[in-house]
């Protein structure tokens, strides 16, 4: 007898790989824009005054009055590209149930490939937001240009949604239970890693081809070539690639493949939609909420965040607007592997999953808060760079719950449970525009910090041992 006949392959790292370069590919593509918004304000006109804030100037006399003229046309950017942020956050939050349902209905393959394509497409369309104004206004201005980018994001959150639902789904049916959240982290660290070099990404392109509409153009056609790539090479199920052997098929489903589980093949059944709003799904999507809150800030303002607190230019503040992300992606890393580690150790998966996140998001609290009282540049980076690794320590964690709890019906749950971290996604540079100009940015950290410590306490609630009730009636 062979011995390596028996020996586990191992191509569900293949799968794994596959599935962190889209991670990669989704958060390059969502985050690149905060980098360029200093050149998207200026090309649009967004600083640009309307006639309510003429008539306030005059209202105070302080028509001629440059410093507040400045001043008010940067809070009118600000604003604008808060609508700008928050709408690809809001065609996100409208598609992630119906994106994770679909992937539980049709396969992961079939729903990330179609994803893909339609977000490239946006991506690309995102660079052209003069010419597509063109099309419906002769003299289009600042107002004109300002709708189609908000559609046009909007589009691109639609086209997005559902990405990470399907990742969860995907990396449930490749790995055991007791690997899944150190794959997920892996997963993170990847979108992390997408994050971090998007400035540094947009930036060269930019340079390459000569602004940074063209950049937005050259990253829609990658998209289409990963697409094609994941097409021809990913499969939903272990058994369906022939290079995948019995024993690493065995080893994938370790005894837990029973009915209503993942690894389940028979048809699906009805699924139970009040189960959306079990006390425990709930306290998962507060989690999500709260997380996604506090995140939003470091991919949409924190470098308008320094330019105003710190007078660092967009420019200078490349490096330092992805530092948070790549720290964040090791931070992943770890909270994967300690978690899986705790479910081991503690032998309870409800606090074996809840530890991290209590310990990460209870410590993420305090450095926002302690933001808020810093004056220092150096100090003020350097809480922001731990908060957000404490923050990511939980992640992988979160994102382990829909498979964990939601068997079969991963996708859909996971992405009843994104729907609830993109309303804060949504949310948060609204609100952060408002405190910003209303405030100052410090209070917004204040805010940050409590919504942190929401969350940590929604895990106290949160049970990945408890899984949601399913139907016995099977679909057709």
């Amino acid at each position: 007898m062979n011995p390596s006949a028996s020996r586990p392959t191992c191509f569900r790292f293949g799968a794994l790989a596959i599935l962190c370069s889209l991670a990669f590919l989704t958060y390059l593509d969502r985050i690149c824009i905060m980098r360029v918004q200093g050149e998207i304000e200026r090309d649009l006109g967004f600083a640009e005054l309307t006639p309510a804030d003429e008539q306030s100037l005059r209202e105070r006399a302080l028509q001629s009055d440059s410093q507040a003229r400045a001043k008010l046309g940067n809070d009118r950017a600000t604003e604008r590209m808060s609508w700008v942020f928050a709408a690809f956050v809001a065609g996100y939050v409208l598609f992630e149930v119906p994106g994770g349902w679909l992937g539980d209905r049709w396969g992961a393959r079939a729903v990330i490939f179609r994803i893909v394509l339609c977000w490239s497409f946006f991506t690309a369309a995102t660079g052209g937001v003069k010419g597509i104004t063109a099309f419906f206004s002769a003299k289009p201005g600042p107002g004109q240009w300002l709708m189609v980018l908000v559609a046009v994001r909007f589009l691109f959150g639609v086209c997005e949604a559902g990405a990470y639902p399907n990742i969860a789904r995907a990396l449930g049916r490749w790995f055991p239970f007791r690997e899944r959240a150190t794959a997920q982290s892996f997963i993170w660290l990847s979108s992390r890693l997408g994050g971090a070099f998007a400035p540094t990404i947009i930036g060269g392109l930019m340079l390459l081809g000569g602004g940074w509409q063209r950049a937005f153009w050259l990253l829609g056609l990658l998209g289409l070539l990963w697409a094609a790539w994941f097409f021809s090479w990913f499969r939903d199920r272990p058994e369906d690639k022939p290079q995948v052997n019995g024993a690493e098929r065995e080893l994938i489903r370790a005894g837990e493949a029973a009915a209503g589980s993942i690894y389940d093949d028979a048809s699906a059944p009805a699924f139970r939609w009040v189960s959306l709003i079990s006390p425990n799904v709930l306290a998962l999507c507060l989690a999500s909420f709260c997380v996604s809150f506090c995140f939003y800030f470091y991919i949409t303002f924190l470098p308008k965040y320094l330019k105003e607190q710190f007078h660092v230019d967009y420019a200078q503040s490349q490096f330092i607007s992805g530092l948070p992300l790549l720290l964040g992606g090791f931070a992943c890393l770890a909270g994967g592997f300690l978690s899986d580690y705790a479910v081991r150790k503690v032998g309870s998966k409800r606090w074996g999953r809840s530890l991290i996140p209590i310990a990460g998001w209870t410590a993420a609290g305090l450095c926002a808060f302690a933001v808020s009282q810093r004056n220092s540049v150096g100090a003020v980076i350097a809480l922001i760079v731990v908060a957000f690794a404490f923050q990511d320590l939980g992640v992988p964690s979160m994102w382990s719950l829909p498979t964990d709890i939601g068997g079969r019906f991963a996708g859909t749950l996971g992405g009843w449970m994104n729907s609830a971290g993109a309303v804060g996604g949504m949310l948060s540079p609204l609100v952060a525009a408002k405190l910003s100009t209303a405030l100052g940015w410090n209070a917004a950290f204040v805010v940050f910090g409590a919504v942190y410590l929401l969350g940590a306490l929604a895990w106290l609630r949160v049970d990945a041992g408890k899984p949601i009730p399913q139907s016995n009636n099977r679909s057709p």
